[in-house]
């Protein structure tokens, strides 16, 4: 039969004192773990909820605008309440321009930092749909998709700010699109996006990627004193009016590859970690002044008037 000396039994109790000493050590530095079960959000009073589907107009804003009294106050319900205002734009109701203007009245303060009743976090998905008169201006969205929409009137974005990603892939700008001093946190896409009007970029802030891929300016297209904190794609773009890129900062990449410049053109002062013009051309026969970044110039036309700009 084993024996356990004295000398054992007090190793055994140093070890195991000083292994509970230092997990009250690590407790102590460790915020208090509190479990509560979450409970359930409150559902939506069901009057509510009968009004959301009725095919009365008068009745259907109503119930909106009662969800979103009732979302004020509970925040669990407000990306759901979001999505309801959202679906509101696909009903095809007489008068779409008035019917959309009184949705916005009730979305937009919800979007807007400084407003009492802002919600942070919230996402917008409007896609394939004709939008009329959108002003979000100075809003704060996560992530925002608009593929394939047709903004009817002028649209304004300026000084908004997307936390997550923002698309516009595909849609079309009829008049003016205005997104100056607009932020991008964490990507932008406007790949083969067609904007009829003034395109207004000015001071635009794009912390990711940032595609313009493809995509089609008819008139007066500013990126002035944009900042671009990653990869910056223009491939296939076509500027056809005055472009201007001047002070913009371009922090990694410009890829401007088979882009087309038909009218003036202005990149003085722009700096970047890399410019990228192959393939890139120049309509010789436009009287207009342009200026390229350091290294780059046209070089002779071809027949059909137009030249390639070329690493000097």
């Amino acid at each position: 039969m084993s024996t356990v000396t004295p000398f054992a039994v007090l190793a055994l109790i140093g070890a195991v004192s000083g292994a509970v000493t230092a997990w009250l050590l690590l407790r102590r530095d460790r915020p208090a773990e509190v479990l509560t079960p979450s409970a359930p959000p409150e559902p939506v009073p069901e009057e509510v909820a009968a009004r959301l589907l009725a095919d009365d107009h008068a009745a259907r804003l109503a119930a909106l605008a009662s969800f979103a009294g009732f979302a004020d106050g509970d925040p669990t319900r407000r990306q759901e309440c979001v999505g309801e205002i959202l679906a509101g734009f696909r009903y095809e109701w007489p008068d779409p321009p008035a019917w959309q203007a009184e949705l916005w009245r009730l979305l937009v303060p919800r979007l807007r930092p400084g407003s009492p009743r802002f919600w942070p976090g919230m996402d917008l998905e409007l896609d394939r749909l004709v939008l009329h008169a959108v002003d979000l201006r100075g809003c704060e969205v996560r992530d925002a998709r608009f593929h394939a929409v047709r903004f009817a009137g002028d649209a304004h974005f300026g000084e908004a700010v997307f936390t997550g990603l923002v698309s516009f892939e595909g849609s079309c700008f009829a008049r003016h699109a205005f997104f100056a001093g607009a932020r991008f946190e964490t990507g932008a896409d406007f790949e083969n996006a067609t904007f009829t009007g003034t395109a207004d970029f000015a001071g635009v802030t794009a912390c990711g990627p940032t595609w313009f891929d493809a995509a089609r300016f008819s008139a007066r297209t500013d990126f002035t004193s944009a900042t671009f904190g990653d990869e910056v794609s223009f491939e296939a773009t076509r500027f056809a009016g005055r472009t201007l890129f001047s002070g913009s900062r371009f922090a990694a990449g410009a890829l401007f590859t088979r882009a087309r410049f038909s009218g003036h053109a202005d990149f003085t002062a722009v700096t970047a970690g890399g410019f990228d013009f192959t393939g890139a051309q120049v309509r010789t026969d436009a009287r207009v002044v342009r200026t390229w970044p350091p290294g780059w110039a046209p070089g002779e036309p071809e027949p059909q008037r137009w030249a390639e700009l070329r690493a000097e």
